[in-house]
């Protein structure tokens, strides 16, 4: 009876134990409580968080491609970081802690060819027993577009300056951008005064990405 009672008690403290760790998903941007996290990670000081969100590839185990997602905090239920659903990122665990590369589709292939582009890093650890989240930081790496088809490019522009009449303004807005990054300086000034330089009115997605194209810019550069 002794030995029967000390079994019953080892799996009623297992199962308590692994509630206890347990770690889901909360009302977030991008998840609910009945979601599943696409990564946990817990720390050597007993915290646990998890990340939930639209998980878009499962890279490893411990690595996801995802977007409109929260990092919670498992115990206090607290949003530590949140990204938006127009921000793709990879977060991956390691035995250093969580951390977040968001990335940006941009023409910075070969021909112009859109891929992703790393624009920022953000880290969450442990110090000193403490849970530390640090602010998002610029993480933009200059990418090789050759000098040819930047001054083509540039050219191009000139010549419809004022005119109103803009093919393709995702395009011009995407090769500008990264050019911008890559600092040159024509084209930083023309994405600047995109709307004046071409005498071209946005409106709707092309707003918006000539907002958010400045808007990088600008917080990458500073």
């Amino acid at each position: 009876m002794t030995k029967l009672l000390t079994i019953i008690l080892t799996i009623i403290s297992i199962t308590v134990t692994a509630q206890s760790t347990d770690c889901g998903c909360f009302n977030g941007i991008g998840s609910s409580e009945s979601d599943k996290p696409s990564l946990t990670i817990k720390f050597r000081n007993g915290t646990t968080l998890s990340v939930c969100g639209y998980e878009q590839e499962r890279i490893s185990e411990s690595e996801v491609l995802i977007s409109e997602f929260n990092v919670f905090n498992c115990k206090t239920v607290e949003q530590l970081v949140e990204y938006g659903a127009v921000q793709n990122c990879i977060v991956k665990k390691d035995e250093l802690g969580l951390t977040i590369t968001e990335l940006k589709y941009l023409p910075a292939g070969e021909n112009w060819k859109w891929e992703q582009v790393k624009i920022g890093l953000q880290k969450i650890f442990v110090k000193e027993n403490q849970l530390v989240v640090l602010d998002q930081k610029p993480a933009f790496e200059q990418v090789k577009i050759d000098e040819t088809r930047t001054n083509s490019f540039i050219e191009q522009l000139r010549k419809i300056r004022g005119t109103g009449k803009i093919d393709s303004p995702e395009e011009v807005l995407g090769r500008l951008e990264i050019l911008a990054l890559n600092d040159v300086k024509e084209a930083i000034e023309i994405l600047n005064d995109f709307e004046n330089y071409f005498n071209y009115q946005t409106d709707g997605a092309i707003a918006e990405q000539w907002k958010d194209a400045v808007a990088s810019v600008k917080w990458i550069r500073k």
